[in-house]
This record gives C-alpha cells, sequence and structure tokens, in this order.
C-alpha cells in the first residue's frame, strides 16, 4: 500500500524535526515529496532554514565577539540552542509580574478590563530593558494602544524603530504571509544579534483584510511547534471582550500550552497538540 500523502498542516508540524533531521525515513520522504510539489509549503520550509541558518551563524559570530556580548552568545546557544535536548528552563522576565518564560514558550495573556490589556506593554518594556527584539502583530486598533502605552511608560518607541528592535505587522489577508512575515523579522533580529524576541500577538479574528476562522487557527496552532527550540517568547493576548463567538475563543487558547490570567503563568489545561487539534477543526469551519 502506498503511503499516505502528507498534508499541509502535517508538514506545518513536522518542519522542526525535519530541521533537525529527526523524521523517520518514511516520515521524512512524504515529507519531501510535499514540499516539492506545493508551493507553499516550499516558501515555510525555506523560511525555517533560512532562520535556522541564522541563529548557527550567531554562534559563528561569537567567536569574534568581546566581553558581555560573546558571554551572552554563547550563553544563549549552550542553554537555549535549538539542536540542545531536555528541559527548557524559565529564565526569561516576562514584565508580568516576577513571571518566566524559557525561550521557545507560547502563551495566551487573558485580559478583560483595559488596565489588564495594557500590562502588555510590561512584556515590551521588560524586552527594551535586555536589548531584546519585541515584534507587535495586531490589528491597527491594538497596535495603536499598545505604540500610546509604550510612549505613556516613557519609552522612545521611535528610537526603538529605528534600531530594528521595535516592528509592527499589520494585519493581511494570508495566514502563510502573516507567519512568513514573522519568520523575517524574526530571521532579521538573530542576524543583528538580539539575545532573544519577543512577538505579542493581537490578532484580528473575524476583522476585515485578515485570515478566516480556521487559517488564524491553524496559524496559532503551528506556532508551537515553530518556535518551541528557538529564542523566542509568544504572547498571544485574549481579550474576552473582544472575541464574542465563546467556542472561537475557546479554540484559540486550547493552541496555548501556558496561561497568564489573574497575575500567574500557568500550564494550559485546555491545551490540545497541534496535530490533534488540526484533525479535529470542523470541515465547515470558514
Amino acid at each position: 500500500m502506498l503511503p499516505r500523502e502528507m498534508t499541509c498542516d502535517e508538514l506545518a508540524q513536522a518542519v522542526t524535526e525535519y530541521l533537525d533531521g529527526a523524521l523517520a525515513p518514511p516520515d521524512r520522504d512524504r515529507f519531501e515529496a510535499h514540499r516539492h510539489g506545493c508551493a507553499t509549503c516550499h516558501v515555510l520550509v525555506a523560511q525555517w532554514e533560512d532562520m535556522v541558518g541564522s541563529l548557527a551563524r550567531l554562534e559563528d559570530r561569537s567567536k569574534g565577539a568581546t566581553g558581555s556580548e560573546k558571554e551572552r552568545l554563547v550563553a544563549l546557544f549552550r542553554d537555549h540552542g535549538f539542536h540542545r535536548p531536555g528541559r527548557r528552563m524559565p529564565r526569561v522576565p516576562l514584565g508580568l509580574d516576577s513571571e518566566l518564560a524559557a525561550p521557545g514558550d507560547h502563551l495566551a495573556y487573558i485580559c478583560e478590563p483595559e488596565q489588564d490589556f495594557m500590562a502588555t506593554v510590561g512584556f515590551v518594556a521588560a524586552a527594551a530593558a535586555q536589548g531584546e527584539t519585541c515584534v507587535l502583530l495586531g490589528h491597527d486598533e491594538a497596535n495603536d494602544r499598545l505604540d500610546a502605552g509604550i510612549r505613556r511608560v516613557g519609552l522612545d518607541a521611535a528610537a526603538l524603530r529605528r534600531q530594528d528592535r521595535l516592528c509592527f505587522i499589520s494585519g493581511t489577508s494570508s495566514a502563510d504571509a502573516l507567519l512568513e512575515e514573522i519568520g523575517e523579522q524574526v530571521k532579521s533580529a538573530v542576524d543583528h544579534g538580539a539575545p532573544l524576541v519577543r512577538i505579542v500577538g493581537n490578532l484580528g479574528w473575524r476583522r476585515p483584510d485578515w485570515p478566516g476562522d480556521r487559517d488564524l487557527l491553524r496559524l496559532e496552532a503551528s506556532v508551537t511547534d515553530a518556535v518551541r527550540r528557538l529564542p523566542v517568547v509568544v504572547m498571544c493576548v485574549y481579550d474576552f471582550q473582544g472575541v464574542l463567538d465563546r467556542d472561537l475563543l475557546l479554540r484559540g487558547l486550547a493552541c496555548h500550552p501556558l496561561t497568564y490570567r489573574h497575575n500567574a503563568l500557568r500550564p494550559n489545561e485546555l491545551y490540545v497538540p497541534a496535530e490533534s487539534f488540526l484533525a479535529a477543526l470542523p470541515p465547515d469551519l470558514a
């Protein structure tokens, strides 16, 4: 019997194992057959290959670095390198109370009142204080509110943008295009020597010029595995008042291994691994 053809969703979940050389030969053959026959997935794999190469070049550049820069880069790859096995250590101050995350974490920040939303500025401020890069992916209203909050706490947003340490990504009708743009921003930050990249997601659920529910859920589910071994922390903001469909809200939350709510970071009891999550999506979901 011929092996079943790999789907786009399955390839997206397997890409990090493929780059690590960890796929079993039959799965690797299915992966490569789909990759070479699907233009979208070919771009996706090329994007992650470029990103992995950028991370490897960081280690090479550390040989010519001096002092604290060299120590920082060497420590990054020793403790958090994408090929390093074992448990990832939570050492990244989130800027949310005293909570710590590990590089590769993907968390949902569940906010309800306005002050909770503005507390996400602390996540950006922590990045600025530690020389990290922050990517803000969101609809225009959310990006404007965050930009205003950043200025309110005294950060020079314009200077951070000139230094490529703060960038904004607005909506597009293609989830693949969003993922590609995120990848390019992460690659650029790593190439410039950023010790960590933070991504804040305020997705435009059911907004004009944004992907549909199914594509955004596929994006959310794919992110967890895509960043697991990268020096990246992703925080997606879920505003209970902004997402009117509770079923959609619960599905989105299920894509995140961690949640931050009521001043505490916790394992998410609703989390469903990407492969199972994507297989269970209703076929009629737009």
